[in-house]
């Protein structure tokens, strides 16, 4: 299992990386959407999965990983027998499941090899240094209110920002500004009058989103690429400021000269292509000659990290391939 904060996807393979099961749902970081909440959207997805895979599947399953945004919330007790309860609750077989990070399995969706970085950046961001399949080190990953430089939510909050300068200032919206209001209040414009400020509009702007979860404003990153694409000048700002971010944890969690693998994972480096160039270029200034890929099947990886459990060979490239070939609902959008 993948489960971000935006969405969990669970896979069920056999043991040579044949696809018999897979199911989605919504986000289950615990962090970010309380234990209860999570559990359930764990629960659903590996239980509809188990459930595609056939009859038997329950029975049968020999080992299972689920990579986890904000899995260091299971140093709570609490918040581990609540996943497990919900697990159990639906029929899962949680005892043969294993909690890790979802940059762990991010990491192993990238590359076979054990030591290496990862950089997710999708509604949150992190880079992690991976040390046998392990995560060692990480940098941010602090979450939305003080942290995740560089994520979705991040580009999103700059955007709103952004909008909300141009609209006090009443003058005409830029294209990133005009997409974002239009997302936001659609079909609302400034009242002409001496009594009615521009920044009256604005403010408008602002209680719309400050009624809506904080966490939504991931959703407005995807227009940030589309005004890049159209030569707006705060866009670029905006992305490049995003790169250095995710370029700065990575160097952050590696020494001086390795040449260990780098894999990039999560919505924004996967589907932004102009934060993606400007961290590769930024990337280049301290990991030259490091082997950079992109992340694969993110719950195919977990299905790998599973298999190695009961005593696949880590060192076997074909069969890592099998897993963790994209395909389908099986790549990750989110940490």
């Amino acid at each position: 299992m993948d489960a971000g904060g935006t969405a969990t996807r669970a896979l069920v393979a056999t043991v040579s990386g044949e696809r018999v099961g897979h199911a989605r749902a919504d986000g289950a970081n615990p962090n970010t959407h309380g234990t209860r909440k999570a559990g359930r959207e764990l629960a659903r997805a590996v239980g509809t999965a188990l459930d595609r895979a056939g009859p038997a599947a329950r029975e049968h399953l020999a080992a299972g990983v689920v990579g986890l945004a904000g899995v260091s919330a299971l140093r709570d007790d609490a918040v581990r027998q609540g996943l497990v309860e919900e697990l159990l609750a639906a029929g899962v077989p949680a005892d043969r499941l294993r909690f890790a990070g979802d940059d762990e399995v991010a990491f192993a969706s990238g590359t076979h090899e054990p030591d290496g970085t990862v950089l997710i950046a999708g509604t949150g961001a992190i880079a992690t240094r991976v040390e046998g399949r392990r995560r060692s080190r990480s940098a941010d990953g602090m979450g939305w209110l003080i942290g995740d430089e560089g994520s979705a939510f991040w580009i999103g909050h700059q955007a709103a920002r952004e909008t909300a300068r141009q609209l006090s200032r009443g003058t005409d919206l830029s294209p990133l500004a005009r997409m974002v209001a239009k997302r936001v209040i659609p079909g609302r414009r400034p009242v002409q009058g001496s009594e009615h400020l521009p920044e009256e509009h604005a403010r408008a702007f602002a209680r719309t989103l400050t009624a809506q979860p904080p966490i939504g404003l991931a959703a407005l990153a995807p227009l940030v690429s589309e005004a890049f694409a159209q030569g707006d000048e705060a866009a670029e700002v905006i992305v490049n400021a995003a790169a250095g971010h995710l370029a700065h944890a990575v160097h952050q969690v590696r020494s001086p000269g390795e040449r260990r693998p780098v894999v990039l994972a999560g919505g924004v480096l996967l589907g932004s292509e102009p934060v993606r160039e400007s961290l590769t270029r930024k990337l280049a200034l301290g990991t030259a000659g490091s082997p950079l890929s992109t992340a694969g099947c993110t719950a195919g990886a977990a299905a790998w990290l599973a298999v190695l459990e009961t005593g696949a060979a880590a060192d076997d490239a074909d069969l890592h391939a099998a897993f963790t070939a994209p395909v389908g609902d099986g790549r990750s959008d989110a940490a």
